[in-house]
Parts: C-alpha cells; sequence; structure tokens
C-alpha cells in the first residue's frame, strides 16, 4: 500500500468516525470574535450555556452532554458491535442493549473518580464533545476505558483525537487537557502548566505509544490502523505527516451571569458583549502565560468556558452519573 493510499484510507476511516453532535448547539452556544495574540498559534474559542428567559440552562447543558457518557467511556469498537445488532433486534431489545453500555460507562466514571478522587470529569466529557464537534476530530482511543486496567498506565492527557486535513495533507493529533476552577487565574495557571507537560517529549511519546497499543479498539478498519501507526511512528518518515496539537477547556466561574433577568429578552445580547469583554482581557493573558512558560510557538485549541457555577455543574454531573456529588 502507497503512503499516498494509506492517507486516503485514513482520512476517509476517520471521517466516518465523526459523530454529529450538533444538536448540542442548543444547549451550548459559540460566541463569534475576532481576537488574536502574540502567539500566532494559539486558537481562542469561547462557548457558554444557552441561555433562555434570562437564565443560563448550566444543567441542561450538562444533562444533554452526559447522554454522550457511553461514546466517551467506553471503546468504539464496543459500542459500534452494539449498533451492528439493531436490524437483528426488537426495539425492546435494542434499548436494553444501549442501556447497558451507558450503565457500564456511568460505573467506569464511579470506579475512575473513587480510585483517583478526580474532581474534572465533567470538564473531560466537555472538552471530548468540542473536540469532536467544533474541530471535526473524532476520539481515536477512549482513555477513560483503559484508567482502569493495571496493566495500561493511561495518565497523561485527557483526551486524544485526530483529524485528516485534506488540504495539506496531514494528520493533526489532539491531546486533550480540561480546567474547571472558580478562578479563571487558577485555572490558565493550572492549563499552561499541563500544556507544558503535554508537550514535553518523553510525556507526548507516551501519549503515542498508548495509541498505537490500544489501536485496535479505535473503530478504523485494517488498512487505516497501519497508516496511523506509520504516521504516529517516530522512526517513520511518514511521521513528517502529523501536526501534534493540545487542545485545553478552561471552565471558571464568571460574573457575567449575574442580573441577566433585569434585561428581558436582551439577556443574551448583554451577556455575549460581558463575554466578548472578558474575552479580550483573558487571551492576552493566556498568551502571556504560554510565552513565560516557552510555549508561545506550540499550537493550541482554547476553548474558554464561563459559567455560572463551576461547583454546581460538577455537583450536577455526578448526580447525572451516579456515585454521589
Amino acid at each position: 500500500m502507497s503512503e499516498l493510499a494509506g492517507a486516503a484510507d485514513l482520512a476517509e476511516a476517520i471521517g466516518r468516525l465523526r459523530n454529529d453532535l450538533t444538536p448540542l448547539s442548543r444547549v451550548l452556544r459559540s460566541l463569534d470574535h475576532n481576537l488574536s495574540t502574540d502567539c500566532s498559534e494559539l486558537r481562542l474559542r469561547l462557548h457558554y450555556p444557552a441561555i433562555r428567559q434570562a437564565r443560563p440552562m448550566a444543567e441542561t447543558m450538562i444533562e444533554a452532554m452526559a447522554i454522550y457518557i457511553a461514546h466517551y467511556c467506553l471503546p468504539r469498537r464496543e459500542i459500534d458491535a452494539v449498533y451492528a445488532k439493531e436490524g437483528e433486534l426488537s426495539t425492546f431489545e435494542f434499548h436494553a442493549e444501549m442501556s447497558r453500555l451507558d450503565a457500564e460507562a456511568r460505573r467506569l466514571f464511579q470506579k475512575v473518580r473513587s480510585h483517583s478522587d478526580r474532581t474534572g470529569e465533567a470538564g473531560e466529557l466537555i472538552l471530548y464533545l468540542l473536540t469532536e464537534w467544533i474541530l471535526e476530530a473524532p476520539q481515536i482511543i477512549a482513555k477513560m476505558s483503559l484508567k482502569m486496567n493495571p496493566n495500561v498506565p493511561a495518565h497523561g492527557a485527557d483526551g486524544v483525537h485526530a483529524r485528516f486535513d485534506r488540504e495539506s495533507g496531514k494528520l493533526l493529533v489532539y491531546s486533550g487537557e480540561a480546567k474547571l476552577h472558580q478562578q479563571v487565574h487558577a485555572a490558565i495557571a493550572s492549563a499552561v502548566d499541563s500544556i507544558s507537560n503535554a508537550f514535553d517529549y518523553d510525556a507526548h511519546t507516551h501519549e503515542l505509544k498508548l495509541v498505537q497499543r490500544n489501536v485496535d479498539f479505535s473503530g478504523l478498519d485494517e488498512p487505516a490502523r497501519k497508516a496511523l501507526i506509520d504516521l504516529l511512528d517516530p522512526y517513520s518518515d511518514a511521521s513528517d505527516g502529523r501536526v501534534d496539537i493540545v487542545t485545553c477547556l478552561i471552565g471558571f466561574d464568571f460574573a457575567g451571569y449575574s442580573n441577566l433577568d433585569a434585561h428581558g429578552d436582551e439577556a443574551d445580547e448583554v451577556f455575549r458583549k460581558k463575554a466578548l469583554e472578558s474575552l479580550n482581557l483573558l487571551g492576552p493573558k493566556m498568551a502571556g502565560a504560554l510565552k513565560d512558560a516557552g510555549l508561545g510557538g506550540k499550537k493550541v485549541e482554547l476553548f474558554f468556558l464561563p459559567l455560572p457555577s463551576v461547583q454546581e455543574l460538577r455537583d450536577r454531573f455526578r448526580r447525572l452519573v451516579g456515585g454521589g456529588a
């Protein structure tokens, strides 16, 4: 198989892995802007819970996102196996199979939490969905499913995604880091530390090897898997066709939600103005922090997520998943 044929196989195969997540636009809005920073490779985005009747729908947003926990947690091959049975099973039986996957994913969340005292699961799920939806990059391996395997050191990035860029002919590999903090400045500091670690040679090599060793669970067919492994191999000439990018979600408490009810039908417009003002301050601050850490030239896709309350979002998610707040 030629390198060109392998790339075509991989591009098509990754495209088939993408899920249609556009329904999330009903509960999660995007803020358009033209802000740029001194870091030319830093891309800034801002999303926020939909505002209805002058009220931020953060609870509705996380409930809608929690529907996708099986897709985030479990190997794609396991989910695809259930979908393949749809024509063979009755509606009741198929629903039972899907419910089983959902329950398995919830148990996995609970187990990982009990073993690691994690607080960022909601952020990891949100980043997973934004990366697949906005960046059009599906998840290559479900790291959550590896975290309870004692034989697999699955620490590191919260998620690994990929997209084949037909224009450049390169594979874009995204390593994700999610940060939810009440104070945005603490979130930025934590994010910069994690981004720095993600670009560390040993840490990055670990992530690539983790994908290579678990590529059978990716849902890719054999030609695409071979092409992916070749691109991930640092000793292969094909690795020049890979671009490494870090994605980062920064969720934080935002005072801009206060008193929105006083603006009635204009609440969303008022909020967007406040959010844009905040972004104009936070974007340069993030860029400055990256430059101070020696990361000014690194490719980073950053999602800011201002929230009414980070803690309430965490608590709501934990109640949805089970296992207490």
